[in-house]
């Protein structure tokens, strides 16, 4: 059973969402409860805690104790040269974690598996609860007798050999090894990231910390794996704090200089950015667009098959099927809906005709017939266009300061009101409708079944749950993205005007949905599915629409007609 399928965990990480806390404080105390031995026990000690106003208290003292192990724990006692190889031979000769031999580059190491604890042997007796309430008694009696007595654990319960790299890895929290139910011996190797990140290369997903030699040595103690499993985010959530929050730390444990292992840096993109200004100018691309649709396809395909050898299968991070990064900056959305294809194509048109936003440019647009005469489900749209910088906020939100996330609500605030700007010249007849003035086409709207074009909004209602309802009535009908959900908007750190660092807004990505719809559909389509989303971005969200009207009774009932889950 999981930690959150129990109904005191929700109810206590509900509560710790809703705190007003400088961000990461909140993920802070999230992992302090689902990651503890007893996920309800730990629940119900924060909420304790919560309940004597003691939110900012709880924080400060889960820092301290990660941090007595991440930043300020002592070495254990080196294994002897004997030991070593002991170690080494019970190993098997290869990494713990990835499992493979060493290399010139790379070479294995006999190092610790955790430090010893400096500040748990305390007679601070909120600091010794709260280590009981994460371990549980005897855990927590156990590692304050190792912090305490390093000497009397045998080395080979808490040394391993691994490669260079892995260990740098583990000490970060970037990997965690997840023992097997019903053994003693077998892990599951996990990466762990809280931001867009690098995996290590691993042999297998499986780590066995047995005794390879079979002859008797000492197997790796599963408590020092254990521990360092459960203090993974944590370890992540103070490194980036560091950066973005340094009023969560206390003064005296302040970091030395170490920069976070999750830095995109601000100028990644430049070579990619001047291959894509380079390749589709306007010359270029007039006359690239005079040659005949098969050769074109034919130099796509070969593309395509480049992007795939340079970039992974999907070339995206979200491994969207039939979306392709490829080389000189650009992307290609394949074997898609024609239909959408060509919204999306007329979308980007629009958008750079009439305003000023970060989106891709549409570059170009064919179709790979099947052979039948006229149009075929078996036909394939090939859309090129321009690659953006940055990355989905989707993978980056937990890397945003508070500051960060007011300076991306503003941007999206412009940007959204510049959208409902452009003019609708399509299909006069029809007030709701896509971008060329057909049909809608939206995973909301059953399930992608064409639908419409619409007279008023009326009709559109007629389609929907609750059609009656006065919040199914009375709006304006303005230009819409219609999926402005966190994997569409890309940010990236650039830059501010002081001089810092900062992430923002650097693409809006994904139109195939865009039309014109009633004004509250970008917002409510925003937290579509909204299981999917933390409760920071919801927040996010909202504080991004206030701008552009009270949009929360429509909410309402869209929330209650996506509860139906029938796509009506």
């Amino acid at each position: 059973m999981s930690a959150f399928e129990h109904r005191e965990v929700r109810m206590v990480v509900a509560l710790i969402e809703d705190l007003e806390l400088p961000h990461p404080s909140i993920p802070l105390l999230v992992s302090f409860v689902m990651e503890a031995v007893d996920p309800v026990f730990a629940a119900n000690y924060i909420r304790d805690r919560l309940s004597s106003g003691e939110a900012r208290a709880a924080v400060d003292d889960w820092v301290y104790i990660v941090r007595c192990m991440s930043e300020n724990g002592v070495p254990p006692p080196s294994p002897d040269d004997s030991a070593r190889s002991a170690i080494s031979r019970r190993d098997g000769g290869k990494c713990c974690i990835t499992g493979k031999p060493g290399t010139f580059s790379d070479p294995l190491v006999v190092v610790p598996i955790l430090p010893c604890p400096s500040g748990w042997v305390t007679d601070q007796e909120r600091i010794v609860n709260m280590l009981g309430a994460f371990f549980g008694g005897g855990y927590r009696d156990w590692w304050l007798f190792v912090a305490q007595h390093p000497q009397q654990v045998p080395p080979n319960c808490n040394h391993w050999l691994v490669r260079k790299s892995a260990a740098r890895a583990f000490a970060k929290g970037l990997v965690r090894l997840d023992r097997m139910q019903r053994s003693m011996v077998e892990y599951q190797v996990n990466q762990v990231f809280i931001g867009p990140g690098r995996p290590i290369e691993v042999q297998g997903c499986c780590a066995l910390l047995g005794d390879h030699s079979r002859t008797g040595i000492e197997k790796v103690d599963p408590r020092f794996v254990g521990t360092h499993a459960r203090l993974c985010s944590s370890v992540q959530y103070i490194e980036l704090a560091k950066e973005i929050a340094s009023e969560i730390l206390s003064e005296s444990s302040q970091p030395s200089g170490r920069r976070p292992t999750w830095h995109i840096k601000p100028y990644a993109w430049k070579c990619a950015a001047f291959l894509s200004q380079l390749l589709p100018t306007r010359m270029f691309l007039s006359i690239w667009l005079l040659f005949p649709q098969k050769l074109r396809i034919a130099a796509y395909d070969v593309l395509i098959k480049a992007g795939k050898r340079m970039y992974g299968m999907y070339g995206i991070p979200d491994g969207t099927p039939g979306t392709y990064k490829l080389p000189f900056g650009l992307y290609v959305r394949y074997a898609g809906p024609i239909a959408t294809c060509r919204n999306e194509f007329n979308a980007l048109q629009l958008v750079h005709r009439h305003i000023s936003i970060p989106a891709p440019k549409a570059l170009d647009l064919v179709v790979k017939k099947s052979g039948t005469s006229g149009e075929s489900e078996r036909d394939h749209a090939y859309l090129i266009t321009t690659r953006l910088p940055g990355q989905p906020l989707a993978y980056c939100q937990d890397l945003l300061s508070d500051a960060d996330c007011k300076r991306i609500a503003t941007q999206m605030q412009d940007y959204l009101a510049q959208l409902r700007t452009i003019p609708k010249t399509v299909n006069p007849d029809m007030a709701i409708c896509n971008t060329l003035g057909e049909a809608c086409r939206d995973p909301r709207l059953r399930g992608w079944e064409p639908m419409g074009p619409f007279p008023d909004e009326a009709a559109f209602s007629a389609m929907m749950r609750f059609p009656d309802d006065p919040a199914r009535r009375g709006h304006k009908i303005v230009f819409t993205h219609a999926d402005l959900n966190p994997r569409n908007i890309l940010v990236d750190r650039v830059v501010q005007p002081d001089g810092s660092l900062g992430w923002q807004v650097t693409g809006i990505v994904d139109w195939e949905t865009a039309g014109y719809y009633p004004e509250y559909w970008d917002y409510t389509k925003a937290l579509y599915e909204g299981f999917r989303w933390t409760r920071r971005y919801t927040r996010l969200v909202k504080e991004i629409f206030s701008a552009l009207g009270d949009y929360s009774k429509e909410l309402h009932v869209e929330t209650e007609s996506w509860a139906m889950a029938d796509g009506v």
